[in-house]
């Protein structure tokens, strides 16, 4: 059997173009493992239209069962995709499928700091996750690494469980939203310290993390020089939220181009430079990275495969 659409994610993105492909009447195929991608998380969205606020796990459950009533999900592990005279080969941990065309919604996962006791100390002590894993923390000091809206995010939680919070970050202020920054100082005055242009250099610990070492740093225009004023500061949890980078190792075999951030690049219509292949969501180059994009992405991407499918019947 041969499938019009095959979408890999079943984040936002993927979600959207199974419904849309549906509305489409293309027989369509969803593959993915984690439903919902990053998005589940998100302890709190408060920019989704149609929600005052709703967490990430509850709006991704919405999209994942709306999904479920049109019957064309499967959940499986992406092992390998490929392109054979002019169609994907998809197989996963359970089978082999082949489509007529493709959108690539892999999401993105979370970026690393890359420093020496990271690897080691992953899953005992260190987390990306601060709604899975903020209760291990009750009443311990903690180090958040980064100064985004995540980072902010995350500082809110930890507020009802830390003990101390130390919110690390390497530019000179942070970049989160300044109503967001504005509440995380308010309710933190007590637990909360910003150390701003700082990098953090090593984790350190026996069997779990016990101490940071961090370093200030100088800014020159938009590049920084270490001081070598260090300090080691004394914790025993850092939860890091310092971006994301594209899912892209399965698609790398297939020639795509790509950005020098390593995103696909796409059109407005969702095109890829390979003909019959798409993308959508975070791994796209487009600016706005947001549920709200991801999700239009995905509808436009089916939409392009579905006039890229009546293009191959027409030639017939």
């Amino acid at each position: 059997m041969i499938y019009d659409l095959i979408i890999l994610g079943i984040g936002p993105a993927g979600l959207a173009a199974a419904l849309y492909a549906e509305r489409s009447k293309l027989n369509t195929l969803l593959v993915g493992k984690q439903v919902g991608g990053y998005v589940v998380e998100t302890p709190l969205i408060e920019n989704y239209p149609g929600f005052k606020e709703i967490s990430g796990m509850d709006l991704a459950k919405k999209m994942y069962e709306q999904v479920q009533a049109i019957d064309i999900k499967i959940e499986e592990e992406i092992l390998e995709i490929k392109e054979v005279e002019n169609e994907f080969v998809i197989k996963t941990n359970k089978d082999t499928y082949l489509g007529k065309t493709l959108i690539l919604a892999l999401g993105s996962k979370r970026r690393e700091l890359g420093i020496k006791g990271e690897q080691e100390f992953k899953g005992k002590g260190i987390t990306y996750c601060v709604l899975c894993d903020a209760p291990f923390f009750k009443d311990k000091d903690v180090a958040i690494i980064g100064g985004g809206d995540s980072a902010v995010i995350a500082a809110l939680l930890m507020l009802k469980y830390a003990n101390k919070i130390y919110m690390i970050d390497i530019e000179k202020k942070p970049r989160a939203k300044a109503f967001r920054l504005e509440q995380l100082k308010k309710e933190g005055k007590e637990k909360l310290e910003i150390l701003s242009s700082h990098k953090v250099n090593e984790i350190k610990g026996k069997e779990f993390v016990n101490a940071i070492e961090i370093e200030e740093v100088e800014w020159q225009d938009k590049e920084f020089k270490e001081t070598g004023q260090k300090k080691e500061l004394p914790i025993q949890g850092i939860i890091i939220e310092i971006g994301m980078t594209p899912s892209t190792e399965l698609v790398k075999q297939l020639d795509i181009k790509l950005d020098g951030g390593g995103f696909i690049v796409v059109d407005e219509e969702m095109k890829t430079n390979i003909k019959g292949i798409f993308a959508a969501g975070d791994i796209t180059n487009r600016k706005l990275k947001q549920i709200l994009t991801a999700a239009a992405q995905g509808a436009t991407a089916a939409i392009s495969a579905q006039d890229y499918i009546q293009e191959i019947k027409k030639r017939k």
